[in-house]
């Protein structure tokens, strides 16, 4: 059913236009992805036989657990990315659709009855931070050997002070917007 002539007129489209820009999540996701996709491409990954010098072994298999724990970084990364993406694409065109056909009323009852896919988008985002996060430092490492590796610590600073800020930013928004 269509909206009634109230809720038409009770409808406030700064408000409508203000909950369809919060699902912006996608595109920023779909950037990250594109980086996360090149890296991929552009860090070393092939698995090196084990040499039986019993330091350079050591080194060897130091560098297997990086890789792969870096190609699962990656693929959880992509995986909840494209999660992101589609839900919130998704949700924007049915909204816009809804709202485009007049539908307010059926476009709140909607969007709200959404809100589980919403929040499950929300944590698929931050999942995707975490994990880019993660691989850029690991392919940082990879790429780089031995004494000059040091150069990942920047980002790991950088990446730590980051997931702390992201922590405090939705423990706020937790205790002040969704209490």
């Amino acid at each position: 059913g269509g909206a009634t002539a109230g809720a038409a007129a009770a409808f406030d489209m700064g408000l409508a236009k203000t909950r369809l820009e919060g699902l912006a999540y996608g595109t920023v996701t779909s950037l990250m992805m594109s980086g996360a996709l090149r890296l991929f491409s552009a860090t070393p990954k092939k698995l090196m036989p084990v040499p039986d010098d019993s330091d350079l072994a050591k080194k060897v298999r130091f560098d297997h657990c990086l890789k792969i724990i870096f190609g699962l970084c990656m693929s959880i990364s992509v995986a909840l990315g494209l999660y992101t993406t589609t839900i919130f694409t998704i949700m924007s065109i049915y909204s816009k659709t809804a709202l485009g056909m007049g539908l307010q009323s059926d476009y709140y009852k909607w969007f709200d009855a959404c809100w589980t896919y919403r929040k499950w988008g929300f944590l698929s985002f931050l999942g995707t931070i975490l994990t880019f996060n993660a691989s850029w430092i690991l392919s940082l490492i990879l790429t780089y050997e031995d004494d000059i590796r040091w150069l990942a610590l920047p980002a790991i600073v950088v990446g730590l002070v980051g997931i702390y800020h992201y922590n405090s930013i939705v423990g706020l928004a937790g205790a002040i917007i969704y209490s």
